[in-house]
């Protein structure tokens, strides 16, 4: 598959001044796959079409597919890549694997907390304490996260539902009102359907509460709350990876937190979910 630095040599005679601002950027951002088309625009001082014009002339279908093929390649160089003793090696054993998949973990918490906004979160408690309706949102690796999530929060009682389907998603946001809350999970911060359903919620006055890796982001910056995931990148483990577990650990703190101030109520149709769940065991 043809890289996008010989995409770059093969064009190069018929790149305008303004395809190179683009290029330039992409080339010194650390991380270009998160920019959405809007922060590439206004980085590179250009319009949000001379990007289009560039990626169609590159040869991708849509920014997405460049975004993909940059984070692809980026993780497969040596510069881009953790040279600690997390690595985990060709020749590591599984007890030595699991050891270093811990460590990871360990250090995407131990980031995530230095940067950790409390004020945000504990807005978010309130937020889901108050609501008649909670909604989780994902696609994807993190569809399966806002079961998770769902999975907790029904203890609760009240109307807590996770939805995958955009379809779906999007005949929910259609009727919410200022009483709902929305809680979407987006690695990348840019997944198109995720967006679009998020600003039907908003529409609609209802509150999303945005789990992602990125603030400069499409979703980081429609987020009512935002909520920050921070990993790093090994060569055998993309960060979405160990975001996953740090994403599960957010879920696991909001859903304590509620419990803890939510008051006799919930604690009481906690008590009743886990009288529940012990009758199905023998």
């Amino acid at each position: 598959m043809t890289s996008f630095h010989e995409r770059i040599l093969q064009k190069e005679d018929s790149l305008t001044a303004s395809e190179l601002k683009i290029i330039e950027q992409l080339k010194k951002h650390d991380k270009p796959f998160l920019l959405s088309m809007n922060e590439l625009s206004l980085l590179s001082n250009v319009s949000e079409p001379s990007i289009v014009r560039l990626y169609r002339k590159l040869g991708y279908t849509s920014y997405q597919e460049l975004k993909v093929t940059l984070a692809q390649e980026l993780a497969n160089q040596p510069s881009n890549q953790a040279t600690n003793e997390t690595v985990i090696k060709e020749d590591d054993l599984s007890d030595t694997v699991f050891t270093k998949i811990g460590d990871q973990f360990t250090a995407a918490m131990s980031m995530t907390k230095e940067k950790i906004n409390v004020e945000q979160m504990e807005k978010a408690v309130q937020l889901i304490t108050k609501a008649e309706r909670i909604f989780f949102f994902g696609q994807g690796l993190s569809g399966t996260i806002a079961e998770d999530g769902a999975h907790k929060f029904m203890r609760l009682g009240g109307t807590v539902l996770a939805v995958k389907d955009p379809h779906y998603q999007a005949i929910y946001t259609g009727q919410m009102t200022e009483d709902d809350v929305v809680i979407a999970i987006s690695h990348s911060g840019e997944t198109v359907n995720i967006i679009e359903v998020v600003h039907m919620a908003q529409s609609n006055d209802a509150t999303v509460i945005m789990i992602t890796s990125n603030e400069h982001t499409t979703l980081a910056k429609m987020a009512d709350i935002l909520l920050l995931t921070q990993a790093q990148e090994t060569e055998t483990r993309a960060d979405a990876m160990t975001s996953r577990l740090v994403q599960l650990a957010f879920l696991d703190t909001l859903y304590t937190r509620v419990v803890m101030v939510g008051g006799d109520t919930i604690k009481k149709a906690v008590n009743k979910s886990r009288l529940a769940v012990t009758k199905m065991k023998k």
